[in-house]
């Protein structure tokens, strides 16, 4: 497979699912290669999963107090803080390596992305347990509360969340890398909640996730990541091709630019219920 690694560098929330929707028309369109994309966000930003219902998820007034953006993603999974962190997406056609169903394709990605995470010095395996689909959907439950199968921990602590979406016969997956941050702020934007159960399920995050800096004694940023990552790629699809790209094709711009305006900067899109 003839894979092309784009870097797009730090974007707004709505432009970053925008830009991972638009690739993915593309490559179903067969005007894209298959692609890898890193990139990063400005705010940082919490997303809720495309089912998710954000009444039940999110307190407003404290995620503006937080200064955080807000967005919901074309995938599924659950609720994700994005900050001080590297997001990588695969988009691709479904077939070859990526034939089986979606857990299968969960486990080609991540040993893709535990060679990169190794090559920064992280020592990390594969979650071997499923998780319910009752607590995958459970409301104001985190991304990286639990693990689901597949995914990938360090020190037994989650440092890799992840989440698909299928159409068409190809596949769209995105995922956070945790750099520094280790989501347990994301207790704080919870409805419904008191603060002493706030507290407690931040101190609970805290417990189930790891950073990748907490664990290096040489802490890497975004872009030593990024070549670690490539690297991981490369190496683990050892017979596929690689070249590197910074730019989005005219085809993606113009699908981009019409989602980001008709979809993900819309209160429809986002708030809806």
């Amino acid at each position: 497979m003839q894979w092309r690694i784009l870097n797009s560098g730090e974007k707004s929330p709505a432009e970053n699912m925008a830009i991972d929707e638009a690739i993915l028309e593309a490559v179903i369109a067969g005007k894209s290669l298959p692609t890898i994309r890193f990139y990063a966000w400005n705010p940082s930003t919490v997303s809720c999963g495309y089912n998710q219902k954000v009444d039940d998820e999110i307190d407003f007034t404290n995620l503006e107090k937080f200064g955080f953006g807000f967005i919901r993603r074309p995938t599924g999974g659950r609720l994700v803080l994005h900050d001080q962190e590297i997001t990588y997406s695969v988009i691709a056609p479904i077939e070859g390596k990526f034939a089986g169903n979606v857990t299968q394709a969960y486990s080609v990605i991540s040993l893709a992305l535990a060679e990169g995470l190794q090559k920064m010095g992280v020592d990390v395996e594969l979650e071997k347990g499923n998780l319910e689909v009752k607590h995958q959907r459970q409301a104001a439950n985190p991304c990286f509360s639990s693990s689901s199968k597949y995914e990938l921990k360090c020190q037994n602590k989650k440092i890799v969340g992840s989440a698909q979406v299928r159409r068409n016969d190809a596949l769209l997956q995105h995922g956070s890398i945790l750099l520094n941050n280790d989501q347990s702020q994301i207790a704080f934007l919870l409805p419904n909640l008191s603060q002493e159960k706030k507290l407690q399920l931040s101190k609970f995050l805290k417990r189930k996730t790891i950073t990748v800096n907490s664990v290096l004694q040489n802490p890497v940023n975004y872009a030593q990541a990024q070549e670690c990552l490539k690297h991981g790629f490369k190496k683990s699809w050892n017979e596929d091709f690689f070249s590197n790209h910074n730019e989005l094709s005219h085809y993606e711009i113009e699908i981009s630019s019409r989602l980001l305006h008709t979809k993900y900067l819309t209160d429809e899109w986002n708030k809806r219920k």
